[in-house]
C-alpha cells in the first residue's frame, strides 16, 4: 500500500509563493493572553457558514506504536453531527458506518465487508474499544469541525500562556488542491497538556478550511495524517443520505449489538 503523500512532500511541489507572503517561512508568536494567529482563528468563521459537506477522507495513523496502512473513505457530513462513511481503500475497504445523533441510543451502525461479517449490521458505540484498536480517535471525531475545534482549543490555551508559535509555510499545491501551509508549534514538554508537539496544516485557498493535517508527537515523529480531498461544501444532502435503508448502502436489516 502506497503511503499518503506527506505534508512536506506536497509543500515541495508547491508553486512560487505569492507576493502577499513576505517570507517563505515567517514566524509569528502571539503575546501571552492574545488570540492565536488570524490564519487559525479564521477557520472557525469559515466553518460556521457550512451546514454539510462531502469529501474523500484519508488517514494514516500510528496506533499502539505501529503505523497503520493508509485508508480512504467517502465521507458525508451534516450538522449537527450526522456521519456516513464508506471505505474505498485500505484494510476496511467496503466497510460502512452511519452515525446520527440521537438515533440507535447514540450508537453507530457498522456494516463490515466479508461473506459472513456482512450478514448483520453491528450496533456499537463510536468510542468502542474495537474502534480504538484501529484508530486514535472515536468515529465521531472524524470531520473538519472537530479538527478545527482541536486546533483552536490547543492554540488558544497556548497563546494565553505565551507558548504558541505559528509558521507560515507559504503556498501549497498538494492533492487537496491550492492552499496555504501553516505550522503550529507547541512546547516540547508533554506535561503541559497540549495535544501534540507540532501540527502542520494545509488551509484551502477558497474554503479557508483545513484540508490536511499532519501531527507530530513529543519526539517529533509523525503519528497521524488526515486529509479531506475533493471537498464539496453544502451539497444537497437529505434524510436519505443518513438512512440505513438507502438502496445505495448495504446495511443488513438484522442487527447485533456490541
Amino acid at each position: 500500500m502506497t503511503s499518503m503523500v506527506t505534508f512536506e512532500a506536497a509543500r515541495k511541489r508547491a508553486g512560487s509563493v505569492t507576493a502577499g507572503i513576505a517570507l517563505a517561512v515567517a514566524l509569528t508568536s502571539p503575546a501571552a493572553g492574545q488570540e492565536p494567529a488570524p490564519v487559525l482563528s479564521d477557520m472557525e468563521a469559515a466553518y460556521a457558514r457550512v451546514q454539510s459537506y462531502t469529501a474523500r477522507f484519508v488517514r494514516q495513523e500510528v496506533v499502539d506504536g505501529a503505523l497503520r496502512p493508509r485508508e480512504e473513505a467517502l465521507l458525508k457530513f451534516q450538522r449537527p453531527g450526522s456521519i456516513y462513511l464508506r471505505w474505498t481503500a485500505g484494510r476496511p475497504a467496503g466497510r460502512e458506518i452511519l452515525f446520527v445523533p440521537g438515533q440507535n441510543g447514540d450508537r453507530m451502525l457498522v456494516r463490515e465487508p466479508g461473506l459472513f461479517a456482512s450478514l448483520a449490521t453491528i450496533v456499537m458505540a463510536p468510542d468502542s474499544p474495537r474502534v480504538l484498536e484501529e484508530s486514535r480517535h472515536p468515529v465521531t471525531d472524524i470531520g473538519i469541525g472537530r479538527l478545527i475545534g482541536l486546533i483552536l482549543d490547543n492554540a488558544r490555551r497556548a497563546a494565553a500562556a505565551g507558548d504558541l508559535v505559528v509558521r507560515d509555510l507559504g503556498a501549497s499545491a498538494g492533492p487537496e488542491g491550492p492552499g496555504r501551509g501553516v505550522e503550529m508549534v507547541l512546547p516540547a514538554q508533554a506535561d503541559k497538556g497540549y495535544y501534540c508537539r507540532r501540527l502542520a496544516l494545509v488551509i484551502g485557498e477558497s474554503s479557508g478550511l483545513p484540508l490536511r493535517a499532519v501531527i507530530y508527537d513529543w519526539a517529533d515523529r509523525m503519528v497521524a495524517e488526515y486529509g479531506y480531498l475533493d471537498l464539496k461544501l453544502d451539497p444537497p444532502l437529505g434524510a436519505r443520505d443518513f438512512d440505513p435503508a438507502n438502496p445505495e448502502y448495504a446495511f443488513p436489516r438484522w442487527k447485533i449489538s456490541r
